[in-house]
């Protein structure tokens, strides 16, 4: 049958998943067809399917599921791969194709196991006019969970928890949050025993000179501070009757106690790894895993229907002897600073460890769920450089299946989309089951078109400038650019200007452009200050330059702002510069310039 013309659909519903399927369905055929037409669309809730499935019977297009949320998937995968949208970036819907859809009888989109149950986002930046499009976006691309701050979501108003619940998708309300549960500005005075002792003195929980690390823990054995913290997360979930799980992480940093109670979990003389930025303290898995034991018990005898989830990080990466995951613990293990020029299951120094931990989580499940904590768009301060790994997503992906991976989120940030959002779609695309093969070719022909072999060159090349910083390359700015040549960067603004010259209107290939232009720009000042000719003037003139494409999706401007911050004060005080004037990391940094066999700058 021939598709010219937009159907009714079937019914009204009282689920407000299904009418907003029905409401999606209508409003996307309309965009796409001009008219009405004699075809009818209709949604069935099939318990016995694994995933949406979607079948055509002249005149009438069904759309089944296990869910109203699998449904709506389903309209969604109905409208890009039947009537030609792409749903690339947040509020920006392409549609790619306009010729009347030929359709047969049968299964149109047959149902397919969905390898991973978590699929999602971790955002470190508070809800704004956009976080609507943002839950569109994840719906109309299957993502079904997102982590937040809890100081963010408490300042989410009603309609914005609805927005994304009636979409699916589950917000894990947590992230580090030792300090949230127990703030020392309420209780460090009545109790300043919950606090950890260093030296012999109760630390009050303050942020580094950076205003970045909150670099001081709790008492984590003390059992009253425990049963604190599980009386403020059931009183927080009470006030937040829509959550599904709640967040226990310590503070970003360091600084465990070292009282005697809690100095039985540590062995003084066994240090973490350099893989894990933990060989200048002792491991703290043990004293943590402990923590988190007791408070999942006491929280599930109060609230059986509430999932914790906590990190593996640092110098807690691994679990502890004898830690299970039981029923309703989540850890969500974060690979940070991992190498990016291999796979996590590649031989490598760095990686070959992350492997090895993830693994042993997934040993440690008994009812639990492991995901992954990514960083697809390098870390916080890696300012829109190149990590280009929609390739790598997907080789990844099939390996964490393997081996009982539950999900992954990503950390990202709308404003730097056109560096890293063919990683995310990427993601999206591998974590419902797709395969590289299929999917890729569909990505890159809906933002490209005819060119999309040269578009993937042009990727390509900017990996293999990735590459040629040595055997490992680790996402911070240093580590690209104390290892590379300026004339690549060149080579990728040419392309870059070919790629825009085949096509002048594109919105994206000018922001392909201004980014590579950035880059060249970049590389060119880290060369000149290392050479010993340009100062504070050029990089105020940089970022002056970077904050003139505040209407591009390329920069997170206050990172720029933070980090380049950092950069001056180092020149200030004649340090040397090489990531964010934090001593101990920049003393890993020395340490990788001989670790990943590269040659001392």
């Amino acid at each position: 049958m021939l598709l010219n013309g937009y159907p009714t659909v079937a019914g009204t519903f009282e689920d407000p998943t299904l009418q907003l399927a029905a409401d999606e369905l209508s409003a996307l055929c309309r965009r796409r067809f001009p008219r009405p037409a004699e075809w009818e669309a209709v949604f069935a809730i099939d318990k016995k399917l694994p995933s949406f499935e979607v079948h055509f019977s002249a005149p009438t297009l069904t759309i089944a599921g296990p869910s109203a949320v699998e449904i709506l998937y389903g309209v969604y995968d109905f409208a890009e791969k039947i009537l030609g949208f792409f749903f690339y970036e947040p509020g920006n819907d392409l549609l790619t194709a306009s010729a009347p859809v030929e359709i047969s009888d049968g299964i149109v989109i047959p149902a397919r196991k969905v390898p991973f149950k978590v699929r999602g986002f971790i955002q470190e930046y508070p809800f704004n006019q956009d976080s609507l499009l943002l839950a569109d976006w994840m719906a109309k691309n299957k993502l079904n969970f997102l982590n937040v701050w809890m100081k963010y979501y408490d300042k989410l108003d009603a309609a914005g928890r609805e927005a994304f619940r009636v979409r699916g998708i589950e917000i894990q309300s947590g992230h580090h949050n030792f300090d949230y549960w127990i703030p020392a500005a309420k209780y460090y005075r009545e109790h300043p025993e919950f606090f950890a002792e260093i030296n012999g003195t109760r630390i009050k929980p303050e942020k580094d000179e950076n205003s970045l690390l909150l670099g001081k823990q709790l008492c984590t054995t003390n059992k009253e501070l425990r049963r604190e913290i599980v009386s403020n997360m059931v009183d927080y979930i009470e006030k937040n009757p829509e959550l599904k799980s709640v967040g226990l992480t310590p503070n970003d940093g360091f600084g465990w106690c070292e009282c005697p109670e809690c100095s039985k979990f540590y062995d003084k003389s066994k240090h973490g790894e350099l893989y894990s930025l933990s060989s200048h303290v002792y491991i703290a898995d043990r004293i943590f895993h402990d923590m988190i034991r007791d408070v999942a018990n006491q929280l599930g005898r109060r609230r059986p229907d509430i999932n914790l989830y906590f990190c593996a990080y640092i110098n807690y990466s691994r679990p502890s002897e004898g830690f299970k995951l039981t029923p309703n613990l989540a850890v969500m293990m974060a690979p940070y600073w991992r190498c990016v020029n291999h796979r996590i299951d590649e031989k490598c120094p760095i990686n070959s460890h992350y492997a090895d931990d993830i693994k042993a989580w997934c040993d440690s499940k008994a009812g639990g769920k492991v995901v992954i904590y990514e960083y697809y768009m390098g870390v916080n301060f890696y300012l829109s450089l190149p990590l280009i790994f929609h390739h790598t997503i997907f080789q990844e992906c099939a390996y964490y299946e393997s081996i009982g991976v539950d999900g992954i989120a990503t950390q990202f940030h709308p404003p730097h989309w056109t560096a890293y959002g063919l990683n995310f779609i990427a993601m999206a695309k591998a974590l419902r089951g797709e395969k590289e093969e299929d999917a890729i070719p569909r990505i890159m022909n809906s933002l490209f078109g005819s060119d999309a072999a040269e578009a993937e060159a042009f990727y390509s090349y900017l990996r293999s400038i990735t590459s040629s910083a040595g055997p490992c390359h680790i996402t911070y700015p240093y580590a690209l650019f104390s290892r590379t040549e300026l004339a690549p960067y060149a080579e990728a603004l040419n392309l870059a200007k070919r790629l825009l010259s085949k096509d002048p209107a594109s919105k994206l290939r000018r922001e392909l452009v201004i980014w590579a232009e950035y880059l060249y720009r970049y590389k060119s000042l880290f060369d000149a200050f290392h050479a010993g000719t340009a100062g504070i003037p050029e990089i105020d003139e940089l970022l002056e330059w970077i904050h003139l494409h505040r209407n591009t999706h390329i920069f997170v401007h206050n990172r720029f702002d933070t980090f380049f911050e950092a950069w001056r004060s180092a020149i200030r005080q004649k340090k040397e510069y090489l990531h964010f004037n934090l001593d101990w990391e920049d003393e890993y940094i020395r340490k990788h310039r001989i670790v990943l066999n590269t040659p001392e700058q």
